[in-house]
């Protein structure tokens, strides 16, 4: 009997790898990079990535993957995973399609110029970024539906359904999660609603532990049965305007009722043999890393003549980035309120006019370029990306945040969603730096309905035609320059996409006037050149968590960056 039941599983086992086989095998590695033939995905937290591959696997595209991850991320990753944020989301069609779907958070209508400033008229940071007064109105719910609705294949609720599974039945709480809610327990502990949920025990969870979200759980099957309805309207609208009105903020249901996502044309960006399309204002990613790109081109730019991450290279694009981060500050907003100067950013004779300024002997001061005097008197790292290819070849590059850390700590009691602190990121009052020390101008400043300028770049890059790259990253005012050292990495560099993501980066945004550096990941002698030619050099611990994808010969190369927990998966 024995060797019959051995015989029978050897056989079963036998069709279960066959069909695998027929179906493709998955392929995953934590923290590296894969090669695939069919489909891909790189995200920041595994459980998302994986629940992204099962939606893949059963026939769905890449929007109904990027949908799938975007509100499992919400449950497992809280740091910036949302329902109660927003974001952008650019889509390629297998046929060339592309667009670019803005489902930024906007200003409430009882926001206020003044309504974080104290009495002598400067602004009280506090107010912008914890509670209820640092909430805008939320966007992703909205954006993930029309995006589905226009290109989504599978069922709506069908997407929702990993998520529910996961806030309901809980996750195992895995040790990076488990290090930020500790970092910022003082925080929660002002919301009890909030420091119920993530703290069951009184205490911040080990890694192990389980975390459960029941309310969560509640209010994403109320999105899957009624779509956005369920979050703009109804029992769950009503409890996060109660929420953020008892916590004096401003937000009323008119403006959750009234909140759109709107398609926007992507702003394309030449670069020898390659077409890159970026998210055009109220990101200022795609007009920065133009202007930037368009530069240096303008200077003649070889890996020849510029080693990569040596002296000159750093000074050379680092001061290319000062500039067009002035003018990012001075001009960039919402394109609904503001007149957007798309032409200086793609102009040829301002690329050559900033080249010719650009010197790599020393640094120019800061506080002397023109755009310094449009301006009167400056986003977190917890943003997170993710990239998808599927087995049609369409393409979702989307990246979306509560803009710091678990955003404002504020729950909705009885929903389990936590709302975010893009306010912030709003000129707060204008010359004054924000979360991100980033000084802006009035093109930034607070008003109704407004939305506020990102820095967030999903970005696809096209060569003769085809798809080539997709990639982003979390990092606040860090992001345009991340994603640009990654594309530089591959194509000008040459380098593979695991070294193209783990190669050291750098950072220079204009105010402050430092060029900032990861620890340990640079030359001493490079950096002692750089300070010997003037140049203020900041080290910190990382810039990025870029997730990417490239064509290979194969198929696609899947990455996720080594400096944070992500997973690239595919088959």
């Amino acid at each position: 009997m024995s060797r019959w039941v051995c015989t029978v599983c050897c056989w079963m086992l036998v069709l279960c790898l066959w069909t695998v086989g027929l179906q493709g095998a998955d392929v995953e590695t934590e923290g590296k990079t894969i090669e695939v033939t069919s489909a891909g995905i790189a995200c920041s937290e595994a459980l998302a990535a994986r629940v992204g591959l099962a939606v893949l696997k059963e026939g769905g595209n890449a929007v109904d993957a990027a949908v799938s991850v975007a509100f499992a991320l919400a449950v497992t990753y809280p740091v910036a995973g949302n329902i109660g944020g927003g974001g952008f989301l650019l889509y390629r069609s297998a046929e060339g399609e592309t667009r670019a779907l803005d489902f930024r958070e906007t200003a409430p209508a009882g926001a206020r110029l003044d309504m974080y400033w104290d009495e002598q008229g400067r602004p009280v940071p506090e107010k912008s970024r914890i509670g209820a007064l640092a909430v805008g109105v939320p966007g992703t719910v909205r954006g993930l539906y029309l995006a589905h609705s226009q290109y989504g294949k599978l069922p709506w609720s069908r997407l929702l359904a990993p998520a529910i599974r996961l806030a309901r039945k809980g996750f195992a709480v895995y040790p990076f999660l488990a290090e930020r809610l500790a970092r910022y327990e003082e925080q929660f502990k002002q919301f009890p609603e909030s420091y119920r949920i993530f703290f069951p025990r009184g205490r911040a969870p080990k890694p192990g532990e389980l975390l459960q979200q029941p309310d969560l759980a509640n209010t994403l099957e109320a999105i899957a049965r009624e779509g956005d309805a369920g979050f703009y309207t109804g029992p769950v609208a009503q409890a996060i305007v109660r929420a953020v009105k008892s916590h004096g903020g401003v937000m009323a249901q008119p403006d959750l009722e009234n909140y759109r996502a709107v398609f926007r044309k992507p702003v394309q960006i030449r670069y020898g043999d390659f077409l890159l399309y970026s998210m055009p204002p109220p990101s200022s990613g795609g007009l920065v890393l133009q202007g930037i790109l368009n530069t240096l081109q303008a200077t003649g730019f070889s890996a020849d003549r510029f080693p990569h991450n040596g002296a000159d290279y750093i000074a050379l694009l680092s001061e290319i980035e000062k500039r067009w981060y002035a003018y990012r500050n001075a001009y960039l907003g919402d394109p609904d309120f503001v007149h957007i100067p798309w032409s200086l950013f793609a102009s040829p004779e301002k690329a050559k006019e900033i080249a010719r300024s650009v010197s790599l002997a020393h640094p120019f001061p800061a506080r002397q370029l023109p755009a310094y005097r449009l301006i009167t008197s400056s986003e977190k790292p917890e943003t997170t990306h993710l990239s998808v290819v599927d087995q049609q070849g369409n393409a979702v590059s989307m990246t979306y945040t509560l803009n710091g850390a678990f955003g404002s700590f504020l729950v909705a009691e009885g929903t389990g969603v936590l709302l975010n602190n893009e306010m912030d990121d709003f000129a707060a009052r204008p010359g004054y730096p924000n979360l991100y020390k980033l000084v802006q101008g009035w093109a930034n400043a607070i008003a109704p309905g407004k939305r506020m300028l990102s820095s967030m770049t999903p970005t696809l890059v096209v060569h003769d035609g085809d798809l080539e790259g997709v990639l982003g990253t979390p990092g606040g005012s860090t992001i345009i320059t991340s994603v640009l050292q990654v594309f530089l990495n591959r194509v000008a560099y040459q380098m593979p996409l695991d070294q193209a993501l783990a190669a050291g980066r750098f950072h220079q945004q204009w105010l402050p006037d430092s060029v900032f550096v990861e620890k340990d990941r640079f030359s001493p002698t490079v950096i002692q050149e750089l300070n010997e030619r003037g140049f203020h050099i900041v080290s910190r611990e990382r810039i990025g968590d870029v997730q990417a994808i490239w064509r290979s010969q194969q198929g696609w190369v899947v990455g996720a960056d080594p400096r944070g927990n992500g997973l690239p998966v595919g088959f």
